[in-house]
C-alpha cells in the first residue's frame, strides 16, 4: 500500500458486557470533547492547542509523537434528517489527510463508531505492507480506545 493509504475501521460502541451502555448523545458529546482535547483519546497526539472554536467548527494545532505541529480544521455535524449519522471531520491541510469519525447503526440497530482515513494515516502509523486485516486491527484499537475514553467520561458524569 502506498503512503497515501485510505482506510476505515469500525467497532461496536456497546459490545456484549460493556458498561455503562453508551447512548448516541453521550458518544457525540464525547467526540466533541475529543475534537477539542484529543490527547486522552489519541495517545500519539502529544500536544494540542485549539486556535479557534466557533459553532460547529474549530481549528487546532496538534503534534503527533512530538513531531512538527499540524493544523487541523474540524467540523462537527450532528445527526439530522438530511444527515442520519453524526460526523466529525478532521482536515489536515498541509498533508491532505482527512479523518472522519462517524456514529451510525449496524443492521441490528447497534451503535457503531467508524474512523475513516483518506489520503493517509497520520502520526506515524506503520501501514506499508500491512494487509487490510492488519490495518483494521491497528486502527480499530484507536476506535476502541476512544469508545473506552467516552465510557470513562460517562462514568465520571462528565457527559
Amino acid at each position: 500500500m502506498s503512503s497515501r493509504t485510505s482506510f476505515a475501521a469500525s467497532r461496536l460502541i456497546n459490545p456484549p458486557g460493556a458498561t455503562p451502555v453508551l447512548t448516541e448523545d453521550q458518544v457525540w458529546k464525547g467526540l466533541g470533547i475529543k475534537a477539542r482535547n484529543p490527547k486522552t483519546f489519541v495517545p500519539m497526539i502529544t500536544s494540542s492547542e485549539v486556535v479557534s472554536d466557533v459553532g460547529n467548527k474549530a481549528l487546532r494545532e496538534v503534534r503527533f509523537n512530538n513531531g512538527d505541529p499540524v493544523r487541523e480544521t474540524i467540523e462537527l455535524h450532528p445527526s439530522t434528517i438530511v444527515n442520519e449519522n453524526e460526523q466529525a471531520y478532521f482536515e489536515m491541510e498541509s498533508t491532505g489527510i482527512r479523518i472522519t469519525n462517524i456514529v451510525s447503526y449496524d443492521a441490528n440497530g447497534e451503535l457503531v463508531l467508524t474512523f475513516s482515513f483518506a489520503n493517509g494515516i497520520p502520526g506515524g502509523v506503520a501501514h506499508e505492507g500491512k494487509s487490510a486485516q492488519e490495518l483494521n486491527e491497528t486502527l480499530g484499537k484507536g476506535v476502541e480506545h476512544s469508545v473506552e475514553r467516552i465510557r470513562e467520561l460517562a462514568v465520571a458524569g462528565e457527559i
